[in-house]
């Protein structure tokens, strides 16, 4: 009893934005650490689709909860899901590196491993997109996000020192100056396009659509991702890939 009244003074004593800031850097770190590991073990197709898991997680959870969930909606994450399906699976899309990718990772005998990270990303990611929705009704959008990214960034840090102090300095020892213009452009892109600008405007879209509409959206990550890679990388989607990402456009 004296603990558990212990750690309610300490809830108490910390305002919103910080309990709110502490709680979701951590989902999303230990989301990206997972998802990164997994990528690593695992083929680009597999770890794709399984971290889209979260259009399907989240509505069973928000079910589980008692919240309605209308028939469009639902018909709409399935087509999403089967959409991105098609999508990742494309044998002849460039994005899929079926060959090369498939046989090193089944080669390496993580194939398993590298999925079953993915599918647990999927669930921290989830879980970051639920606590989002009720922590964006409590709390400013700047304050929200600032929190998030400052423990975030601590909680990676600390990882790092943890587990992979001597391969990142072995890596920043080694950096020339043809390398880093490109490690400071993929910093700046992860930590300030993609862990600032979209957090802040995920929580504003959040609370007009709700989390289940907008995982609809967020399985369109694969889309976007092939539209980039043939832009920049000149990779082409084959007729599968172009009708999964027609069923996910429908599903919009």
């Amino acid at each position: 009893r004296e603990s558990e009244s212990r750690s309610t003074r300490m809830a108490i004593a910390l305002p919103l934005e910080a309990q709110a800031g502490l709680e979701l850097g951590l989902w999303k770190m230990l989301g990206t650490t997972a998802n990164l590991y997994g990528l690593s073990l695992t083929t680009a197709d597999h770890g794709a689709f399984l971290i889209q898991l979260t259009t399907l997680i989240v509505p069973v959870v928000q079910g589980v909860m008692g919240v309605p969930i209308p028939d469009r909606i639902k018909t709409a994450i399935a087509l999403a899901l089967g959409g991105v399906f098609l999508f990742t699976t494309d044998p002849s899309g460039g994005s899929c590196s079926a060959g090369a990718d498939a046989n090193a990772a089944a080669a390496s005998g993580n194939l398993a491993l590298g999925d079953a990270l993915c599918v647990v990303a999927a669930g921290f990611y989830a879980t970051y997109d639920l606590r989002l929705f009720k922590w964006g009704k409590l709390v400013a959008a700047r304050e929200l996000i600032t929190g998030k990214i400052l423990t975030q960034a601590i909680l990676s840090v600390l990882l790092v020192v943890a587990l992979g102090y001597a391969e990142a300095a072995d890596y920043i020892a080694g950096a020339t100056w043809e390398n880093s213009g490109t490690i400071v452009l993929l910093a700046l892109w992860a930590g300030l396009a993609v862990n600032a600008v979209a957090p802040f405007l995920q929580v504003g879209g959040q609370q007009a659509v709700g989390p289940t509409r907008a995982q609809t959206l967020y399985a369109s990550q694969p889309l976007w991702a092939s539209i980039l890679s043939f832009a920049f990388l000149g990779e082409t989607v084959g007729r599968q890939g172009l009708v999964g990402g027609a069923a996910f456009l429908s599903a919009l």
